[in-house]
């Protein structure tokens, strides 16, 4: 059970995705409400009664908005998929849940018109851990295993179609401009190893007398993205990273996606969904 709190897990993104599961977790809290009457919400469904009892699902909806889409958005840093586990996964849901139960004691407090009491804020809080927690953690468990087990089938798929090594013997020169006015640097397509964004700024590693070295440049990573759009084995794998796949040494997964190892480098590049089919069409291609 600890070792696998301890594992590597997606991190939230403020994507689509989790605005419409925010949507549909709120109109899942009302319509459950109003249609079991759990916890002796024994209510009428009248007009009034299901407008207030819809409330508890808007609660629902404007939390998770928050935390799911607003918070990653305004911490980045703090939503990385270099550190998040499955354990602050957990956690993180279950802070989720605690912020569910607080407001919707209050509006409860509210609506009934009764004073606040501790005892009163701790049923609401056991009741919403009740409908919570065990789906929490069960879930997350189960999305886990299945995304690791995805991501390992497919890098084994890729490495069967990979070549020990494409030894590329081509020198073409690129020439990249930068966000500064007038100013270009160039580098040879060969000696490219990734580029890591920083900012505004990219780090390129490359090779040099076949000692690995970085230099860094004022252009953003989307725009050096751009500028080599025609060169099919120099592509984005990442919203962090780009990287030279014709430099693969080794490929493997886990619940966040794939993790390439390069040759003369130590640094393990991410892989993420979104750009997994570039990489493994790649391989496909050149097998």
């Amino acid at each position: 059970m600890l070792r696998i709190l301890a594992q590597e897990y997606p991190a939230p993104r403020p994507v689509l995705k989790n605005l419409i599961i925010a949507v549909l977790s709120g109109l899942f809290i009302t319509l459950f409400l109003i249609y079991f009457k759990p916890f002796n919400l024994h209510l009428d469904t009248n007009e009034n009664n299901v407008f207030q009892i819809s409330f508890f699902g808007c609660i629902t909806t404007i939390v998770l908005v928050f935390f799911l889409y607003v918070s990653p958005l305004l911490l980045p840093n703090l939503f990385s998929d270099k550190n998040w586990k499955v354990g602050y996964q957990i956690i993180f849901l279950l802070l989720i849940i605690l912020v569910i139960a607080t407001f919707n004691s209050i509006y409860s407090i509210y609506r009934n018109s009764i004073p606040f009491s501790w005892d009163y804020y701790w049923l609401m809080l056991s009741r919403t851990c009740i409908v919570g927690v065990f789906p929490t953690a069960f879930i997350t468990f189960l999305d886990f295993n299945q995304k690791l087990k995805s991501n390992l089938n497919l890098a084994s798929n890729i490495l069967k179609n990979k070549k020990e090594f494409i030894k590329d013997s081509r020198h073409v020169t690129h020439q990249i401009l930068t966000d500064l006015k007038n100013e270009t640097f160039s580098f040879i397509e060969n000696d490219f190893n990734y580029a890591k964004a920083d900012g505004n700024y990219t780090d390129i590693f490359f090779l040099d007398e076949n000692k690995l070295k970085k230099v860094t440049h004022r252009v953003t990573l989307s725009s050096f993205e751009i500028q080599l759009k025609e060169v099919s084995s120099l592509v984005r794998c990442h919203r962090s990273y780009m990287v030279n796949l014709n430099k693969v040494k080794n490929i493997s997964g886990n619940a966040q996606g794939l993790k390439i190892e390069l040759i003369n480098h130590s640094e393990i590049i991410p892989v993420s969904r979104k750009y997994i089919p570039i990489v493994k069409e790649f391989f496909q291609k050149n097998s």
